[in-house]
């Protein structure tokens, strides 16, 4: 069952802010939803960076930041993914300019490919207009072509390379790109 302060994107998307006691819950989301699209970056299959990044601790950290809101992701009354934008991150890349990032963007392989990445996409591309901002940035791994193929289709552009600093992923897999989209 959904929050009553859930925001709908469509009659069968929506977006349930994430709450402290939520904790369990996205744990095992991202503990079935995370390895099938990135357990190749890792010699563990992705178990230290899920624990390092939705551990109880670093969860809770995030949620107390309130410059970056942080959902689930529903379709049909199911939770199929993670969403979380930075409102006032600026891009390295630009820093003079304006800018909102799209930080985290996480879907079960069962819904690929239905539209939810392009829905999420743009309603990031909204509230980046709404916040007054003139860039939606994020970062990808440069090695998932699945991703670099949906961004670019969406006309992001990339604008810097960095390397993961996890020296528990294998270390060709360490490259990134930043992505940008002037709204």
């Amino acid at each position: 069952m959904l929050p009553t302060n859930h925001i709908r994107l469509s009659n069968t998307l929506c977006l349930a802010p994430i709450r402290p006691e939520d904790h369990p819950t996205h744990l095992a989301l991202m503990q079935r939803i995370y390895p099938p699209a990135f357990a190749y970056l890792w010699p563990d299959k992705g178990a230290w960076y899920i624990n390092h990044v939705h551990g109880k601790q670093a969860f809770l950290k995030d949620l107390e930041r309130p410059d970056a809101p942080y959902y689930h992701v529903y379709q049909h009354e199911k939770l199929v993914g993670i969403f979380q934008l930075k409102l006032h991150a600026l891009c390295p890349d630009c820093p003079a300019v304006p800018a909102l990032k799209l930080d985290r963007m996480y879907l079960a392989d069962e819904v690929r490919g239905q539209g939810i990445g392009k829905a999420l996409v743009a309603y990031a591309r909204e509230e980046t207009r709404r916040k007054g901002k003139e860039i939606l940035w994020l970062d990808r791994m440069d090695s998932n072509e699945a991703t670099i193929g949906f961004y670019r289709k969406l006309g992001f552009i990339e604008s810097g390379q960095f390397r993961l600093p996890f020296e528990q992923m294998h270390p060709e897999y360490r490259g990134m790109w930043r992505v940008m989209l002037r709204v």
